[in-house]
């Protein structure tokens, strides 16, 4: 699972009914059971975004899950984050949703390989 990731990421924002196409690029690295995953760099329509991911264990499937973590945004509050996925092969695929009651929702959803 270790290495460099590349791919596609959809945001969609469904209050403002808008859809962003960003590629993504992040790297892995792995130690047993566990990874680290570098931040999402992501460009295009995105310019340049990070989205912290971090640390997490993964399952003997290759399945990691999110939950409630927190990210904080100055510009307009404080976001609830859920998001699950894994990597399947020389695949990393998740899905995040992001909730809050000062921002704009979001839903990503994001496809990388090596």
């Amino acid at each position: 699972m270790a290495g460099s990731y590349s791919g596609t990421t959809t945001i969609v924002l469904p209050e403002l009914n808008e859809r962003a196409s960003c590629p993504p690029t992040t790297s892995v690295s792995q130690n047993g059971g566990n990874v680290s995953i570098a931040p999402l760099t992501l460009g295009g329509e995105c310019g340049g975004l990070t989205i912290p991911v971090g640390a997490d264990s993964i399952d003997h499937a290759g399945g990691l899950n999110v939950v409630g973590a927190t990210t904080t945004r100055a510009a307009c509050g404080t976001y609830n984050v859920i998001g699950s996925g894994g990597f399947f092969g020389r695949e990393f695929r998740f899905s995040i949703n992001m909730t809050s009651t000062t921002c704009y929702n979001m839903n990503m959803t994001i496809n990388l390989s090596r």
